[in-house]
């Protein structure tokens, strides 16, 4: 069965970019994957906020004279690869909601995000072991 190519509506990848915007919890703190930076827009402050009862982190956009603002990305022409955090007191307030949390293990969540009030939304209960690609395969 032939193919009629001029019906074909062909998009271009992005591979500079992760397909979803997920975080990464390890033993050293939180990774935020590229996509998150671009969904949020590579912003310069950020509140990291939570609701524990369900199990909900966030990310907020804010200006930096808000309360509790704190630093997040670079220009996006500065920010060249994925944000890390190695906050402690942020990380033990999000590995707390995660179901089992085991400290040898990485964890992956995928966000959602809300772009009219430019917040990020991680369900925690939905963290995934995630394993570093140089690993997939190996046995332990």
């Amino acid at each position: 069965m032939a193919i009629n190519f001029s019906t074909i509506n062909l998009e271009v990848i992005d591979i500079n970019t992760n397909a979803a915007p997920d975080i990464f919890i390890n033993q050293n703190g939180i990774t935020f994957s590229k996509r998150v930076l671009e969904d949020l827009n590579y912003p310069q402050n950020v509140q990291y906020c939570v609701d524990a009862a369900n199990k909900v982190f966030a990310i907020r956009v804010c200006k930096g004279n808000e309360a509790k603002a704190t630093p997040f990305s670079k220009p996006k022409a500065e920010q060249t690869t994925t944000l890390s955090c190695g906050n402690k007191n942020l990380r033990d307030v999000i590995v707390a909601m995660i179901p089992g949390f085991d400290a040898k293990k990485r964890y992956k969540v995928t966000g959602e995000y809300d772009a009219e009030n430019r917040v990020m939304y991680y369900d925690m209960a939905t963290a995934e072991e995630s394993y570093f690609r140089n690993n997939v395969g190996k046995a332990e």
